[in-house]
């Protein structure tokens, strides 16, 4: 069965997941890439050093944001949102890295013995976040036939 997420199912993927595809346009052509995440209920927030993907959203900040939930290839989510970047400056920053650290620190996986990692090293990047506006969800499911 194939159907439309309603706005609860939408916002419960957005805040569930830490992996998204970021659609710009970069150079004049779709540019599409992976970026970890953190969703408040309003912003998408994310941390990037100075690169393609930071120079195409400075140059136009008109972003999409996919995140999915795959199980199989029969069941699945999938969230669209369009939204409009801003690169955070003084206590913005600071609120979005932390929010960033809190989230997505944990899910790291580090060898055994190897110290938590130095954050003073994202300082050299870049905070932003995505105000979201529109958002779509879909979803296919498969039941498994009565037994």
């Amino acid at each position: 069965m194939l159907g439309e997420l309603d706005h609860r199912q939408i916002e419960e993927i957005l805040h569930a997941e830490v992996v998204a595809r970021l659609g710009c346009i970069s150079d004049g052509q779709v540019y599409v890439v992976p970026v970890t995440y953190v969703y408040d209920g309003t912003y998408v927030y994310g941390h990037a050093m100075d690169g393609a993907k930071l120079r195409a959203m400075r140059t136009h900040p008109q972003v999409c944001v996919e995140v999915e939930q795959v199980d199989d290839l029969s069941n699945w989510r999938s969230v669209i949102a369009w939204g409009i970047f801003e690169e955070c400056r003084g206590p913005d920053w600071d609120a979005g890295l932390a929010l960033l650290i809190e989230r997505i620190m944990p899910l790291l996986t580090l060898p055994e013995g190897q110290p938590p990692p130095d954050h003073s090293s994202l300082r050299r990047g870049s905070v932003y976040r995505i105000r979201l506006g529109a958002k779509t969800g879909r979803f296919e499911r498969v039941e498994a036939p009565p037994a």
